[in-house]
C-alpha cells in the first residue's frame, strides 16, 4: 500500500522553486517595496532587500564620519544634493548687495565694524546666537551648543556641544576648538579692534577647561546675568585649532639683544584675516575679496544645519555713489542697495506715516525702530603721523599730540581734547535737531546718553546737551581758551603763532591745532554731520579739518588715534545697558573704549563696573544715573539720535524674522525664482 501524504507535506518536501505554487506564492513578486526607494516596485508583495537610495546628506555625512567617504567626494556629493537650483529669470540662487563701505577684517576674534560682522556671522558660528522671534523681538537660540547649565554660584558655566559640526575643510569640530578659540581672544587681546573686552570682563584663560569632546566649562570672574548674551557675539566665534596653530607665528625674543624684545605672536591673525578654506563652521566661505571692491561668499557644503541651500552665491559690492546704488536697486541689479532716505520713497507708499508705510507693486517696505545709536566720538589723546609715515600709519610709527599745560609748569604736556570743557564745548557745537529732522529726514530719534530709548535703564538719562553757541563759546572762554592764534598757522601738531594782544581783532582761533574730523566715504548723513559740525565751531573760534575717508582708511585713523573728531555708529553686541555704557564711556583698563577716545574717568569706570555685575535693580539703577551726571561734565561723545526707519526689498526676497541685533544669515533667506 502506497502512502498517503497531504498537499502541505509535500511542499516542505519538494524544490521551492518547483513547487512555489503550494502556498499560494506563484502570484507573489520580489522587490524593493520601500516608497522612498529609486527601485520602488509598486506590484511588489516580497521585499527581497534590494532597494536603492539617493545619498543624503545624513547618509553621507555618516559616510564621511565613518570614514568610508573622502572629503572631496563629500563636498562633491553634499553640493549635488543642497544646491539651489537656478529656475528662474531673477538669478535666484544669487543675492546681491550693493554697501558702502568694505570690512576691515575676517577674523572674528579682532573685528567690531558691521561690514565685517556681517561676513564673518556668515562665515563662522557661534554656541549661541540672536533670532527673531516673529515679533520684532531677539531671542538668543542655541547654535553649537546644545545647553547649558550654572553651578549654584552663578560663576561656572559647563556646556554640552553638538557632536555633528565640521570646519569647512571636514575638521570635525570639539570642545577643544571652543576653548582654544576663547583662549585665543583673551591671549590676542584684538590689538587693533579692542573687541576683546567683552571676553575679558567675564573670564581669565585660566577659567576656561576642556571636560570631553563634547563639553567644556568657563567660570566667571564675577556673576553676569548677561554672559550668555556676550557670547551670541561675532567674538565668541568658533576657529579651527589645528589650522590656527599651523598657521601661527610666533617669534622669540633674541637673547643677545637685552635691551629689546621682540617676541611676537600673531595667534594665526595674519593667516585669518582673509577666513580662509577651514578657518568656521558657518553656512558660506570667502570665495573671494577683493578689498574695497567686492566680497563673494559660496555655501559650505558640509554645513551642519538641515536642509538645502537657496544662495548658492551672496556677492557684496562696495560702491560709494548713492546715485549707483539707487539705479543697481531700480534695475534689479542689486537685491539690497544700502539706499539713502531721500531715495527710499521712490518704492513706498505712505512713506511719511512709518508705522503705516506699505511697498509699491515689486517691493516691499518696512517700519523698524532699532537700538541703532549714531554718535560722534571724542578722542582725548590724539596722535599725529611722524614725518615720513603717512603710508605706514600705525601705533608704533605716531606720537601723541602735546599742545596743552595741564600742570600749569610750562611744558606742554596734555592735549587740548584732555580737557572736558573743550569737549563740553563742542557737545554744545552740534545742531541736534538738524541732523535728525532734516539730515536723517526723522528717522532719528532724540536719546540723550548711551542707553537706547526702550531699553532697561533709560530713565536714568535726561537731556543735557542742546545746541547752543553761546554757551559753547562761554564754556571755551571760562576754561581760558580764548581767542589769540592765528588761524592760518594752525597744524595737526605744529607750534601755533600766537597773535599779540594788542593785534587781535576777533578772528583768531581758540585753540592751538586744527581739530581733525573723520567721516567715511559713501555715508551722506556722516559727511553731511562733519560739515555742520565743522561749520559751527568755525565760527566759534575752533579750526578743523577733515574730508570723507575710504573705509579701509577711515578704521585706520581711529585704529591709531590719529583723529579727533569721529562719526560713527552703534548696533548693539548683546542686550544688555551695559553693552552701550562700557564701549562708550568704560575706559580700557575697565575693558571699555570701542571707540578709541582714550577716555578715562575712574569714578565713571567704578560706577560701570559695579553696574555690570549687579543684580539688584535698584542698585542698578542709581549706579547709572551717577554715570550719567558724572559723563555730562566730562563727556566724550556727542550722543546725536536712535535709529528708526523702512527697509526696502523687493517682494522676491523672502527674509528670516527681523531682530534688531546682529547680521543676515543667508542661509535663512529664499529669494522666489521669477518665470
Amino acid at each position: 500500500m502506497k502512502p498517503r501524504f497531504s498537499a502541505l507535506f509535500l511542499c516542505t518536501l519538494m524544490i521551492a522553486s518547483v513547487f512555489a505554487g503550494c502556498l499560494g506564492g506563484e502570484d507573489d513578486v520580489d522587490g524593493c517595496m520601500d516608497a522612498t526607494a529609486n527601485n520602488y516596485n509598486a506590484d511588489a508583495t516580497v521585499d527581497d532587500m534590494s532597494c536603492t537610495y539617493d545619498p543624503t546628506m545624513t547618509s553621507v555625512m555618516e559616510s564621511y564620519a565613518a570614514d568610508t567617504m573622502a572629503y572631496d567626494d563629500a563636498w562633491s556629493s553634499l553640493q549635488s544634493i543642497r544646491a539651489c537650483a537656478e529656475t528662474g529669470s531673477n538669478n535666484p540662487c544669487e543675492i546681491v548687495e550693493m554697501t558702502i563701505g568694505d570690512a576691515s577684517t575676517f577674523d572674528p576674534h579682532d573685528a567690531y565694524d558691521s561690514a565685517s560682522g556681517d561676513v564673518i556671522e556668515n562665515v563662522f558660528d557661534t554656541l549661541y546666537r540672536y533670532e527673531g522671534d516673529g515679533s520684532g523681538n531677539a531671542i538668543i537660540v542655541p547654535r553649537l551648543a546644545t545647553g547649558h547649565t550654572i553651578s549654584d554660584d552663578q560663576l561656572t558655566y559647563t556646556f554640552t556641544l553638538r557632536d555633528d559640526v565640521y570646519f569647512s575643510n571636514g575638521d570635525h569640530m570639539t570642545a577643544e576648538d571652543v576653548v582654544y578659540s576663547w583662549e585665543r581672544v583673551n591671549e590676542m587681546a584684538s590689538p587693533l579692534s579692542h573687541v576683546s573686552w567683552i571676553t575679558e570682563q567675564n573670564f581669565n584663560t585660566s577659567g576656561l577647561t576642556m571636560i570631553d569632546d563634547t563639553h567644556f566649562s568657563v567660570t566667571l570672574m564675577q556673576p553676569y546675568a548677561g554672559f550668555i548674551s556676550t557670547i551670541a557675539y561675532t567674538v565668541g566665534a568658533i576657529v579651527n585649532k589645528d589650522l590656527c596653530e599651523a598657521n601661527r607665528i610666533v617669534t622669540a625674543d633674541d637673547p643677545a639683544t637685552a635691551d629689546v624684545d621682540e617676541s611676537s605672536d600673531d595667534w594665526c591673525h595674519g593667516w585669518m584675516d582673509e577666513a580662509p578654506l577651514g578657518a568656521g563652521t558657518g553656512a558660506y566661505i570667502v570665495d573671494s575679496w577683493t578689498r574695497e571692491t567686492s566680497i563673494v561668499l559660496t555655501p559650505n557644503w558640509m554645513y551642519w544645519e538641515d536642509g538645502g541651500f537657496n544662495i548658492n552665491r551672496f556677492t557684496s559690492q562696495i560702491v560709494t555713489e548713492a546715485s549707483t546704488r539707487l539705479l543697481a536697486f531700480q534695475d534689479g541689479e542689486a537685491d539690497f542697495g544700502s539706499l539713502n532716505i531721500e531715495d527710499e520713497p521712490e518704492f513706498c507708499d505712505n512713506y511719511e506715516d512709518g508705522p503705516n508705510v506699505v511697498g509699491k507693486e515689486g517691493f516691499v517696505c518696512t517700519y523698524r525702530e532699532s537700538f541703532t545709536i549714531t554718535l560722534s566720538a571724542m578722542n582725548v589723546m590724539p596722535k599725529a603721523l611722524d614725518a615720513g609715515e603717512e603710508s605706514n600709519n600705525t601705533d608704533a610709527n605716531s606720537s601723541l599730540v602735546l599742545n596743552h599745560d595741564c600742570d600749569m609748569d610750562g611744558t606742554m604736556d596734555c592735549n587740548v581734547m584732555s580737557q572736558s570743557a573743550v569737549r563740553k564745548a563742542i557737545a554744545y557745537a552740534f545742531d541736534y535737531d538738524t541732523a535728525r529732522r532734516d539730515t536723517y529726514s526723522g528717522q532719528l530719534a532724540p536719546v540723550y546718553g548711551p542707553i537706547p530709548n526702550g531699553f532697561l535703564y533709560d530713565e536714568t538719562q535726561s537731556q543735557v546737551f542742546s545746541y547752543d553757541l553761546t554757551i559753547a563759546e562761554q564754556t571755551l572762554e571760562d576754561a581760558g581758551f580764548i581767542k589769540q592764534y592765528d588761524c592760518s598757522s594752525l597744524t595737526v601738531a605744529g607750534a601755533p603763532t600766537v597773535v599779540a594782544e594788542g593785534d587781535r581783532d576777533g578772528d583768531e582761533c581758540r585753540l592751538p591745532n586744527i581739530l581733525r574730523i573723520m567721516a567715511n566715504e559713501g555715508n551722506d548723513y556722516r559727511i553731511a554731520m562733519a560739515g555742520q559740525i565743522a561749520q559751527s565751531l568755525g565760527s566759534i573760534g575752533v579750526a578743523t579739518d577733515g574730508d570723507a575717508k575710504p573705509w579701509a582708511e577711515y578704521l585706520t585713523m581711529y585704529y591709531t588715534s590719529t583723529f579727533e573728531i569721529r562719526f560713527s555708529g552703534w548696533a548693539p553686541d548683546y542686550l544688555d545697558p551695559d553693552n552701550y555704557w562700557t564701549p562708550f564711556a568704560a575706559s580700557h583698563d575697565a575693558g571699555g573704549d570701542a571707540y578709541g577716545t582714550n577716555y578715562h574717568n575712574a569714578a565713571l569706570d567704578e560706577n560701570l563696573t559695579a553696574a555690570r555685575v549687579s543684580t539688584d535693580d535698584a542698585e542698578r539703577t542709581q549706579l547709572y544715573s551717577n554715570a550719567f551726571a558724572l559723563w555730562t561734565e566730562d563727556p566724550n561723545m556727542i550722543i546725536i539720535g536712535q535709529g528708526n526707519g523702512i527697509s526696502v526689498k523687493r517682494t522676491d526676497i523672502v527674509s528670516a524674522p527681523w531682530a534688531a541685533i546682529g547680521s543676515a544669515h543667508w542661509f535663512d533667506y529664499d529669494k522666489l525664482p521669477v518665470a
